[in-house]
């Protein structure tokens, strides 16, 4: 994951024509799919888009002002509109610093909205059938009666157009002018992962499925967030051999088990306790590390003490069961992985996290820095009671990644933060 400094510019350009019908169809159609602040971002680059034609880049900072978004927040909602085809973004790195080129694309019209499987079946699973059908419903058109003989005049009939005219040549060799342009939805399902995985636990080999069941698996697995290995795992359960192709694969039994699968819930559904996050304005490696557990998702914490791999499934649905179980926010949860990770030989252990969660929740605890504090307490009892364990499981010592080899102390540093310091805009 790229962090975003207040510093780093940013332009906006728009790659195709936006119209003001299309405000309808983002809160209509893509609003319950990304969220009202990604909806709210689109608006706000492009109303960028329109003002960078006089002032060419600004910071992020003036964004960060303009929708009072966090950096996080930011972060989140970008991604949402990346993720449905509304925006691409590209950074360019040089000795004047970093450049953020976000790239808008109009939303689909309600037409091509509707027939594309993964938004339509996205949209029935954020809002219900019924509701879904109330939005298609709008932008349906009634049948009209078309009595008598259609004696209407054709483009040639009026203009008689001599299609070896030199004009016509040069239409045909000029370049195209912007249209209806859509980014394309990124999925990173892998036929290849999944029939390794399938030969391995079924020896079920690539030519048992139609082509088209193999597009129905992905759309499925990308819809509810399933990787190769579970969506394997699924399809071995409710695949009959015994049957014709066609009526091999059971996807209304497999559509559930995804659905009982999901890892976390989307965008649109509900979320945890949500608190403004508490940054804190102390220097140090530690003050940044609790910055950053403020402002981004469990997911990417766990990713970014990994190397950028991704986690588990096992980890992320620790992570969603801590969530709906002790309804933490996400900088304590952050604060959770943290601490368990550090004390206990980075092994992500239920048992222990859930232990560790379970007093934060009783404790009440919203902030990562009162998290660190309270934990910093329930370890030093700890050592008290236990002293003849070794000290380096003992210490809660968390360490930025520029600092590893200095083996900074985490109670130490804890110390030194000043606990009254970051504002509420979210500035460290």
């Amino acid at each position: 994951m790229v962090l975003i400094h207040n510093t780093d510019i940013f332009t906006v350009r728009l790659v195709t024509l936006i119209a003001e019908y299309d405000r309808d169809t983002m809160v209509n159609l893509y609003q319950p799919l990304v969220g009202h602040e990604a909806v709210s971002l689109f608006f706000t680059l492009w109303s960028e888009a329109n003002n960078q034609r006089i002032v060419p880049t600004a910071s992020h900072e003036s964004l960060f002002v303009k929708t009072q978004f966090t950096v996080g927040e930011f972060v989140k909602a970008r991604k949402a509109l990346e993720a449905v085809g509304l925006l691409k973004t590209y950074l360019e790195t040089s000795n004047d610093g970093r450049f953020f080129h976000y790239e808008l694309y109009a939303p689909k019209t309600p037409n091509d909205f509707f027939n594309d499987t993964l938004l339509y079946g996205l949209l029935i699973k954020c809002i219900g059938e019924k509701e879904a059908q109330r939005a298609k419903n709008i932008y349906s058109i009634a049948n009209l009666n078309k009595n008598g003989e259609d004696i209407s005049a054709s483009f040639q009939e009026v203009f008689h157009p001599d299609f070896e005219d030199p004009a016509f040549l040069k239409a045909i060799k000029t370049s195209k002018a912007a249209g209806r342009n859509q980014a394309k939805i990124e999925t990173k399902f892998s036929y290849e992962r999944l029939f390794e995985e399938l030969a391995q636990i079924g020896q079920i080999g690539e030519n048992a499925f139609l082509k088209k069941d193999l597009k129905e698996i992905a759309r499925l697995a990308t819809l509810y967030g399933i990787d190769e290995v579970t969506a394997a795992s699924i399809i071995n359960s409710f695949y009959n051999p015994n049957v014709e192709k066609a009526k091999r694969l059971d996807f209304e039994n497999i559509t559930k088990a995804f659905q009982e699968e999901t890892n976390i819930a989307y965008l649109s559904s509900s979320k945890s306790v949500s608190t403004k996050p508490k940054f804190v304005s102390s220097p140090g490696a530690l003050a940044s590390k609790i910055n950053l557990m403020e402002s981004i998702s469990p997911k990417d914490f766990l990713s970014i003490l990994q190397n950028g791999s991704e986690p588990a499934t096992p980890d992320l649905k620790l992570i969603d069961n801590i969530s709906k179980k002790f309804r933490l926010n996400n900088s304590v949860i952050n604060a959770v992985i943290d601490y368990v990770l550090t004390t206990n030989n980075n092994v992500l252990s239920r048992p222990y996290c859930e232990k560790v969660a379970a007093s934060l929740a009783r404790e009440g605890i919203t902030s990562t820095l009162d998290a660190m504090n309270y934990l910093k307490k329930i370890s030093s009892g700890s050592k008290e009671r236990h002293n003849s364990q070794n000290k380096d499981n003992d210490d809660y010592v968390t360490v930025d990644s520029k600092d590893k080899d200095e083996n900074l102390n985490w109670e130490q540093l804890i110390d030194d933060i000043d606990i009254d310091g970051g504002d509420d805009n979210g500035k460290a």
